[in-house]
């Protein structure tokens, strides 16, 4: 009796993580997402490099212009690939799905380059020696419109308008240092919408370190087989349920400092470490969600 009663233990042991981790990669489900299409909006207005680059130096002599920078579109187009690409939930494709291949929860996008410009103005001014001195602010503008689509029914999901902008200023720096740097800061922005939609969820599961009357760390469930890392950001949640709905209200914020396992990460509370030490006294349930 007592070898059935330890084999049955075992089994309701196994049913329960097993169901615990199908809970969690249906919570944090990845999609595959996949770029369907790319178009420029200028194309009529494309130049060489050296003349884009000409007409923004050419500017300087009046002290304004601008210039639609196409030479640039590759890489553009790359940025919207590195923007997809770094998303918590989201696994890039680098190839159009087919009828074939497509699963349900697939995504496709396609966009739009609406402007990728190269901007300059100039300032000119004595110094001390009473010289004339000229500085030059360049300044990149990247924007694109996005639209997600469900891969298998064609449905339009989200569509979004993203812009990026960098600038250089200085008599030495150019304006394609500023258009480069617009074009980093474009592809932060694609990865920072995707995370917003989707974003990494979790559970407080047990207090570690506890000052005074304030909850300094805290275990989640998640680990690396949903992508946490060190530096994550989270908020922190008490959920409630209100006529028949779920409310969220944050409490806290946390910072995951380390990754300690396929699912458990120690982190540390930034902000609200009194009310989630209340909470986790309460026996209350406490959700945890990325921010980045």
């Amino acid at each position: 009796m007592k070898k059935i009663l330890m084999t049955l233990a075992a089994v309701l042991c196994c049913a329960i993580s097993v169901t615990a981790q199908e809970a969690q990669a249906e919570r944090n489900q990845i999609s595959n997402i996949t770029l369907s299409n790319v178009q420029y909006a200028h194309h009529d207005e494309k130049m060489s490099a050296g003349e884009a680059i000409g007409k923004v130096l050419a500017g300087i002599a009046t002290g304004q212009t601008s210039v639609q920078a196409t030479e640039y579109e590759e890489d553009v187009k790359n940025a919207i690939i590195r923007g997809l690409s770094s998303a918590h939930l989201f696994r890039f494709n680098d190839g159009l799905l087919t009828s074939g291949t497509m699963q349900e929860g697939d995504l496709v996008v396609d966009a739009v380059i609406t402007n990728i410009q190269a901007k300059s103005s100039s300032r000119t001014w004595k110094d001390k020696n009473d010289k004339t001195q000229v500085t030059t602010t360049y300044t990149g503008v990247v924007e694109a419109m996005l639209t997600m689509k469900d891969a298998n029914t064609g449905q339009t999901i989200a569509s979004h308008t993203f812009s990026g902008q960098g600038t250089a200023s200085s008599s030495f720096d150019t304006s394609e240092k500023a258009i480069k740097d617009a074009i980093g800061r474009f592809a932060g922005r694609i990865t920072s919408w995707l995370n917003q939609s989707r974003p990494l969820q979790a559970n407080i599961i047990e207090g570690n370190s506890v000052k005074k009357d304030k909850q300094k760390e805290v275990y989640i469930d998640l680990g690396t087989r949903e992508g946490a890392f060190t530096g994550l950001h989270m908020g922190v949640f008490i959920v409630k349920t209100v006529a028949g709905r779920e409310a969220k209200q944050q409490i806290g914020k946390l910072r995951v400092e380390s990754v300690q396992g396929d699912d458990i990460s120690l982190c540390k509370v930034q902000s609200g470490g009194k009310d989630i030490k209340a909470a986790l006294d309460a026996g209350q349930q406490l959700l945890v969600i990325s921010t980045d």
